[in-house]
């Protein structure tokens, strides 16, 4: 099979270096920024482009997304759908904007869409509310989402400058260089709309109200980032908050980068998971995981055992 990644950061770069290894696959072409720029990969640099119609001049089967902003990633797979790939993408930016629009475009062209990778690194999140709506009405969620900022928390919970654990977070591989997307809640409220498309069928109209992680509102040992959404007379209510009152054991004994999640049912069950949720080889692992469901998927298409 013919893959395409686009994006080659912490995740981009942990997936091609994960299929230029594997003889199933040919890589065709990454698609990246700049080209020349070094990477921590051995790869051609013939593969590199920044031209995405390089990538659909090489007909690849599947498009692995993994670009760092939205609206290039949301256009890079619509983009790949039309010209009849399947998509897995671990950008929650991008498949955030209209998970809806996405799954009717990938069936509109007979092709798939993936994006476990998305959301909880290597927790199966997605996995979890969907196995929860199969058995019955969601009525809310209620997980730590983004392992750059629990990581920074316990740190700041031992003690440590906020400037201090920000930098151990990026020496760990789990802050980007500019971290404003964690710190400011738009990774987890990014999050948050999707898991509210998988359980409730619809993503909340308006923007997600978060809470910003400052030097100024860190201060207090247990605080956690809780990502929830509950659904109320047909309103989705969701909120990203810094609160050290969760009174929940799945969440207060998270370490590092870990990621949590609880599904409620309308009659009463609850579904958890949880897992690392940040760094490279945790999400290549998810993303590699859809890109296994992809292959099936066309095997059975095929008539192949």
């Amino acid at each position: 099979l013919k893959v395409a990644v686009a994006g080659c950061g912490v995740v981009g770069g942990g997936v091609l270096g994960r299929l230029l290894n594997d003889p199933r696959y040919e890589v065709v072409g990454v698609l990246v920024r700049n080209p020349k720029k070094a990477r921590d990969v051995d790869c051609p640099a013939s593969l590199f482009t920044s031209n995405p119609a390089d990538l659909w001049a090489k007909k690849p089967d599947i498009v692995l997304e993994a670009l760092s902003e939205g609206e290039a990633g949301h256009a890079v797979i619509r983009a790949a759908l039309e010209a009849g790939c399947d998509v897995a993408s671990a950008n929650k930016q991008a498949v955030s904007r209209d998970p809806g629009g996405l799954q009717e475009l990938a069936k509109a062209n007979g092709r798939r869409i993936f994006w476990s990778a998305s959301v909880g690194g290597g927790s199966p999140m997605i996995e979890t509310v969907r196995a929860a709506r199969a058995a019955g009405e969601v009525v809310g969620f209620e997980a730590v989402l983004n392992g750059t900022v629990n990581f920074m928390l316990e740190r700041l919970g031992d003690g440590a400058a906020f400037n201090e654990a920000l930098a151990d977070a990026r020496a760990a591989g789990f802050a980007e260089e500019d971290p404003s997307s964690d710190l400011e809640g738009l990774d987890a409220a990014a999050k948050v709309r999707l898991l509210c498309h998988e359980a409730f069928g619809r993503s909340p109209d308006g923007d997600v109200p978060r809470d910003h992680l400052t030097e100024a509102t860190s201060a207090a040992g247990g605080v956690r980032q809780i990502g929830a959404a509950h659904l109320k007379d047909g309103v989705i209510r969701p909120l990203v908050s810094l609160n050290a009152d969760h009174g929940d054991p799945l969440f207060s004994t998270l370490r590092g980068e870990g990621n949590a999640l609880k599904v409620y049912g309308a009659d009463g069950r609850v579904w958890r998971c949880r897992g690392r949720g940040a760094g490279r080889w945790a999400t290549t692992e998810s993303i590699m995981a859809d890109l296994a469901e992809i292959v099936r998927a066309r095997r059975a298409d095929a008539g192949l055992n």
